[in-house]
């Protein structure tokens, strides 16, 4: 069974191109969003069961923090694994997630396989 990944992403071309590679690489994207507000109210009102949550950091109307933040305060989502991408300075993203959240991290151009490795927490 896939797992069940969500997608937020505000650049239109990356999202499309992540989906691909979601798919290619045996992940099934239940949801795309293009920021992090739009994810938010659909999976608060949704409940929907995802294993995954793959967010850009800097978007509109929510970032990938505030997004989280929110998130996990829902039992739905408590448990899923969040993975944030950026194409900004890493060190400065770290600094905004408590270190004990679990959260990884891509620094945006990445290869397919830093893709799987961090989905999959190697």
């Amino acid at each position: 069974m896939k797992n069940k990944v969500v997608l937020v992403e505000d650049d239109n071309n990356l999202r499309k191109t992540f989906e691909e590679l979601l798919d290619i690489i045996g992940y099934d994207v239940v949801r795309s969003y293009e920021d992090g507000g739009t994810a938010y109210v659909d999976l608060h009102n949704e409940n929907l069961e995802v294993d995954i949550i793959l967010t850009d950091f800097f978007m509109p109307v929510m970032n990938a923090d505030e997004l989280i933040n929110s998130l996990k305060s829902i039992n739905t989502y408590r448990d899923s694994k969040y993975v944030v991408m950026t194409g900004f300075d890493i060190e400065s993203v770290y600094s905004c997630f408590p270190k004990d959240e679990g959260i990884q991290f891509l620094n945006k151009p990445f290869s397919a396989e830093e893709l799987v490795r961090v989905l999959e927490g190697e």
